[in-house]
């Protein structure tokens, strides 16, 4: 499917109208319902293929990126079906470290040092995105590009620059149609 019929899949499939309370705390008259794309398998096909095609991009550019990494939950999703488009192993980054088992804030082998390319679903004012960063970076590793399927367009990619990340969305609000709610 072509970007232009994805973008609009992912609206069919997503898009919801009403009175939303996002995770940044900001109030929205609309929401982009990640779990419905992410379950929908033909539209989330579609975003793997164009989201890996933006990193093969990269890739072909000289940038190396040795890993993935995804947030939990909704940027796992993503995270597992470009792993698997890509062939580069995946980490998953929790919001907090568990407390039983092995107490780990990031799941999946690594070492210090590598390079990871980030994968976000929806970018608000990337909050999220900059604490998966932040524990990466922690734990040695080079976290520079940050990939979303949207960014909101409400400053969250001036937020992921500030944070040393370059934001490559997919799709951004305007581009869909959407004006974003300031």
């Amino acid at each position: 499917m072509d970007k232009e019929v994805l973008g609009r899949s992912l609206l069919e499939a997503a898009y919801l109208e009403g009175d939303f309370v996002l995770r940044s705390g900001r109030r929205s008259r609309y929401y982009l319902d990640k779990y419905l794309f992410e379950t929908d398998p033909r539209v989330l096909r579609g975003i793997v293929y164009e989201m890996a095609d933006m990193i093969r991009n990269e890739l072909a550019g000289g940038t190396q990126y040795d890993r993935l990494a995804a947030p939990e939950l909704g940027g796992i999703v993503l995270g597992a079906g470009l792993s698997l488009e890509l062939g580069l192993p995946l980490l998953l980054v929790r919001k907090l470290t568990k407390d039983y088992g092995t107490q780990k804030l990031i799941e999946g082998r690594f070492s210090q040092g590598e390079r990871i390319a980030l994968i976000e679903d929806i970018v608000t004012s990337g909050g999220a995105a900059i604490q998966a960063a932040d524990a990466l970076r922690e734990a040695g590793l080079k976290v520079d590009d940050l990939f979303c399927v949207v960014d909101r367009e409400e400053g969250g990619g001036a937020a992921a620059a500030a944070a040393g990340l370059r934001l490559r969305p997919l799709f951004t609000s305007s581009a869909l149609g959407i004006a974003p709610t300031r």
